[in-house]
């Protein structure tokens, strides 16, 4: 295995990266990072001959001909240029992406139109060509907020280390309010996801039904793959996905959708006459708003939940409160209560979802079992919510979920918030990306006996209840499907995803949350631990004073997100996918010893063979000495067999401990019995033939 990070460039430095990663033609628009280091060199030349003053030295935005006013004049042109690029490159990309929406109606129009022997195969290229520019371009925009940002960042830190000034937190901080790190990339995702939906449909010919509302089912069975992806990978993942599978947005359709981007139905004006000013004002931008995603699990205070689930007990149950999109603690808003269930991969059941739902304003009385469930659900029925079926359904797990709340001492102990995708209508292959995710302390000392029963945003939060996973978190939940689609299994090699046995946000929470509550750690938790320790370092030696002459501090240009995401041990996938493979460490001696064992069984049934082949040679008759000659051949290819399936196996069993159990993957000889067993036919047939000559021709056989 091996070290997989730091992001975008790796060992490079950012002068490098962005030689080597930037267009030509947009070259120019990028921050001119190798001039500024010059510039820092200048004024560090000048600064250490002249004395400053603490006050001169303590404020960066100093004005007037003094090094650091000149280097901010510089900064804020430099800012300017970075902002008016992403600025204008976002609307254009907006606009031409609108127009494109409208195009693959207009095309979809004319293949109906289409008479007998008529071909629109080369308008379908060229949509589908303007299309891909079009999600490139996306890509190529986060790259360049990416790398502009670093860069900001890396020559402001430089500066202050060459002039012994402090002034660049101060400006980093600034920079999250400027235009170009505000850039929106969901609407011109989603707008991509329409545009490929409806170039999709005018293909076919016919309607999706890709166009209904995502409702979240009832119960779901499923088998799951989880995958790490760095953040500078996540927009690449995001055009890949949305080219087949949308946004998930809870409880809207795709005219909404549209709606939402373009709430003056913009999509069917003539662009033509267009004012750019007047068409990007009209958006709202409130899409975000209905993509967010949390949950706050439940765990009694000594984490009896979390220990049943990594030791991956048959039934270990997990419940959890879900709900989508903002909440603002409304009364009515619909919470979700789920109840996980595992179930080993041997067995004949799969491990499965269920849930039932509450309104917000009983999930507090149902929490601490003051909730008349039958008096619920018997309203329920009254108002002909839901089927019958349904409802008994949820009353089951409503009722079941209460039982374990009171048996198990469970209550509110962390919540998870993230953004994520799905296709509408369909789950039997979902694919979820989950980004931005924070993982959130909702522990309290005593219970929840009062509202509100999880935290809202006005609460204050001390730094130690928060944590930001570092990855994006992709999911791949495949409904009674065995195999991952190729155009996703071709993405996850682009993107170099971090596939991860058995990753829980449940457990990852627990372990940086809450150590305190549990006895053991998740198989990934050491390459974290390493490197919240190396931020440590990398931020005390940062502040510390005599880090070397300015030559050296310019000189230095290492991995460009520095300590940022973690560097995971990792290998290549060993059936050649193309992704990477979360190294567990995880060897079962068990194992090894068996196949020792089982070599030297079969090594014992080749020694009877070899014996017989022995003395068959030693007899005296032709035909004996042949048939001993071909049992002594044929016992040298056994135990080459043998030999070379123990190390077969060898390997099987090491690449597993790496990876984990794989249900598909078979660790038995398959043909051993079979090839064992035609060895003994043949013996047996050498015995009977051998017995069979000796009784025919007993004199010959004496002498």
């Amino acid at each position: 295995g091996g070290s997989i990070g730091p992001p975008l460039a790796g060992a490079m430095g950012l002068e490098s990266t962005l030689e080597a990663q930037a267009p030509e033609r947009y070259k120019q628009y990028y921050l001119k990072y190798k001039e500024l280091k010059e510039l820092v060199r200048e004024f560090a030349s000048v600064g250490k001959q002249q004395p400053r003053s603490r006050l001169a030295s303590a404020d960066f935005f100093e004005i007037g001909g003094q090094p650091v006013g000149r280097f901010q004049e510089v900064l804020r042109t430099e800012l300017q240029k970075v902002n008016q690029f992403a600025c204008v490159k976002h609307e254009a990309l907006f606009l031409s992406l609108r127009r494109l929406c409208d195009d693959c109606r207009s095309l979809g129009a004319k293949v109906r139109e289409l008479g007998p022997g008529q071909s629109a195969e080369a308008d379908f290229r060229k949509m589908e060509d303007a299309i891909q520019a079009c999600g490139d371009e996306i890509v190529h925009l986060d790259k360049y907020v990416r790398l502009n940002y670093i860069g900001f960042q890396k020559i402001t830190q430089k500066f202050d280390r060459c002039l012994e000034i402090a002034g660049s937190a101060l400006f980093v901080a600034g920079l999250h309010t400027e235009p170009f790190c505000n850039v929106r990339f969901d609407d011109v995702l989603i707008l991509l996801g329409l545009a490929w939906m409806r170039w999709d449909e005018a293909r076919k010919a016919a309607p999706t039904n890709a166009g209904g509302v995502w409702k979240p089912p009832e119960s779901f069975v499923r088998n799951t793959a989880k995958y790490w992806v760095r953040p500078d990978k996540v927009v690449l993942l995001k055009t890949r996905i949305v080219k087949h599978l949308p946004y998930l947005i809870f409880g809207q359709s795709t005219k909404e959708q549209e709606g939402l981007l373009d709430p003056f139905a913009l999509l069917h004006l003539d662009y033509a006459g267009a004012d750019v000013q007047s068409t990007m004002g009209a958006y709202t931008g409130t899409m975000e708003e209905s993509q967010l995603l949390s949950s706050v699990y439940f765990d009694s205070p000594d984490g009896v939940s979390y220990i049943e689930r990594i030791h991956r007990e048959e039934g270990a149950r997990l419940v959890r409160f879900r709900w989508y999109g903002e909440n603002n603690l409304e009364p009515n808003k619909e919470i979700f209560i789920e109840r996980k269930i595992h179930h080993e991969g041997f067995g004949s059941e799969k491990s499965a979802k269920e849930r039932a739902i509450l309104p917000q304003k009983d999930v507090l009385a149902y929490m601490n079992g003051q909730l008349n469930l039958d008096e619920y659900y018997a309203k329920m029925a009254a108002e002909g919510q839901y089927s019958e079926k349904s409802r008994a359904a949820m009353k089951k797990i409503a009722v079941e979920v209460a039982d374990m709340i009171k048996r198990k001492r469970l209550q509110p102990i962390i919540r998870t918030s993230y953004y994520a995708f799905q296709r509408s209508d369909d789950n039997k292959v979902r694919v979820s990306l989950d980004t931005q995710m924070s993982l959130l302390n909702e522990f309290r000392e005593g219970g929840h006996t009062e509202e509100p029963w999880c935290h809202v945003s006005s609460d204050q939060l001390r730094k130690s209840d928060v944590y930001r996973f570092p990855f994006a978190i992709l999911e791949i939940k495949l409904q009674d499907v065995s195999e991952t689609p190729q155009w996703l299994r071709q993405t996850l090699a682009d993107i170099e995803a971090i596939q991860v046995h058995k990753f829980s946000k449940f457990q990852h929470a627990m372990a940086f949350l809450h150590p305190e509550k549990i006895p053991i750690l998740p198989h990934w938790h050491q390459d974290f631990a390493e490197w919240h320790a190396q931020k440590d370092r990398f931020s005390s030696a940062y502040t510390s004073k005599g880090m070397g002459t300015f030559s050296r501090i310019l000189a230095s240009d290492t991995s460009v997100e520095g300590p940022d995401v973690p560097r995971i041990t990792a290998i290549a996938h060993p059936a050649g996918e193309g992704h990477l493979l979360k190294d567990m460490k995880n060897l079962d001696p068990k194992g090894v010893f068996a196949n020792e064992r089982t070599l030297l069984h079969y090594a014992e049934k080749g020694m009877y063979v070899g014996g017989l082949a022995v003395v068959l040679m030693r007899q005296d008759s032709r035909e004996s000495k042949i048939c001993g000659l071909a049992l002594a051949v044929a016992t040298g290819f056994f135990y080459v067999w043998t030999l070379w399936e123990y190390y077969s196996r060898l390997g099987r069993i090491l690449g597993r401990a790496k990876v984990g159990k794989d249900s598909l993957l078979r660790l038995d000889w398959v043909h051993g019995p079979v090839i064992v067993g035609m060895l003994i036919m043949l013996v047996l047939a050498i015995s009977l033939a051998e017995a069979a000559v000796k009784a025919l021709h007993p004199v010959a056989s004496s002498h």
